[in-house]
């Protein structure tokens, strides 16, 4: 199961890759700011739907995308992943 998901991922990933490299050249901040938001959706979306996925593993990724206990999306996410594997 951990492999599908980790295909899937690299596979949005490149596809990602080369929409950017197609650009090349042209500053484009907003869209590769929005390529990491998916991203870290996708990544997020991921974790919450792996029942072997720990709370510890959830919160460390959530940090890596720079989301801080003040962020107003990290008691949202707190809450998608009480609903979906418990207060674990």
């Amino acid at each position: 199961m951990k492999d599908d998901s980790l295909k899937n991922g690299s596979t949005e990933d490149l596809s990602d890759v080369r929409a950017q490299e197609s650009s090349r050249g042209r500053k484009q901040p907003l869209k590769a700011m929005s390529l990491e938001r998916q991203r870290m959706i996708r990544r997020i979306g991921r974790l919450l739907a792996d029942p072997n996925c720990d709370k510890n593993t959830f919160l460390e990724t959530i940090r890596e995308f720079g989301l801080t206990d003040e962020s107003p999306e990290y008691p949202q996410l707190l809450a998608l992943w009480r609903k979906r594997h418990g207060n674990d």
